[in-house]
């Protein structure tokens, strides 16, 4: 068992209703966000961002120093936890707690049966409720202080952008080109759960028309109706900026097949190839 340090924050991998958090990787991947190559080319972990165990659950330490050298990645990791319910400690605290589930036999005894009346009576709850809660999804165009909150969502699109602080300067540069972002927000999150990067460009082909760059979602397949509410906003904004249509670019690898759907259902039509050639 790993050990975390006086001076570190410790993101529990179980949420505030006891519920142990999954995927059972999730800890390595967060931390490989903010991973990075050695000078031996080798890919490490950051080195005040670490996943640890402690008592059997998987957990990621987080350096005090990380918020004073980038706020950012901070506050990036500290929303996730918040956005997914898990429980961050200090590693004082979490230590304490270990020592006081040193309990006896029968007060482990009387605690499973206190969580077997429990169990059942939340099942009995969730039998009695008729309309299961439906997360509110806000849509807006990000503001430039909202830029880390699509990181998550286009990482998954862009593997090869691992920090938080390169994508914020890609996307800075991208936005002096005409870039834009909308983010789709589920009510008490601070990460958008699924972004579309656009621009308004004009060509001889096409001319003035809106072209999707990236349309990624931490939720896969995308729900239809955040697809919809996106759809529905780039309609509203080429109108008000006099685009005639919209267009979008989706590899042609057998990975894309949903994005080769989704856009087919919504509407949109295979209109031409593109080519593309690599320079060394």
């Amino acid at each position: 068992m790993l050990i975390c340090n006086p001076y570190e924050i410790v993101i529990q991998g179980m949420t505030n209703n006891n519920k142990r958090f999954r995927p059972s990787d999730w800890a390595e991947r967060l931390c490989g966000i903010l991973s990075s190559f050695d000078q031996g080319h080798r890919l490490s972990y950051h080195q005040w961002v670490r996943p640890i165990l402690v008592d059997n659950i998987r957990c990621v330490a987080v350096d005090r120093k990380l918020e004073q050298i980038s706020a950012t990645a901070f506050n990036f990791l500290m929303d996730f936890a918040r956005d997914n319910n898990l429980r961050i400690l200090d590693c004082k605290a979490l230590l304490e707690e270990q020592e006081h589930k040193q309990i006896t036999l029968t007060d482990a005894v009387s605690q499973q049966n206190a969580e077997t009346a429990q169990t059942q009576l939340n099942t009995i709850q969730t039998e009695i409720e008729t309309e299961p809660q439906v997360p509110v999804n806000q849509l807006r165009e990000l503001t430039p202080a909202e830029i880390s909150s699509a990181f998550a969502a286009l990482h998954l699109l862009h593997p090869n952008i691992r920090d938080i602080a390169q994508f914020q300067d890609l996307v800075k540069i991208q936005q002096t080109e005409g870039y834009r972002l909308l983010g789709i927000f589920e009510e008490g999150k601070q990460n958008a759960v699924t972004v579309c990067g656009f621009r308004i460009v004009t060509n001889f082909a096409s001319g003035r028309h809106i072209h999707i760059d990236d349309l990624a979602s931490l939720h896969l397949p995308i729900a239809d109706e955040q697809v919809s509410q996106i759809f529905e906003t780039l309609k509203t904004i080429a109108i008000n900026e006099h685009c005639s249509s919209i267009h979008a670019d989706s590899n042609v690898s057998s990975d894309s097949s949903n994005m080769h759907h989704l856009y087919l259902k919504n509407g949109f039509t295979l209109c031409s190839h593109k080519f593309s050639q690599k320079i060394d």
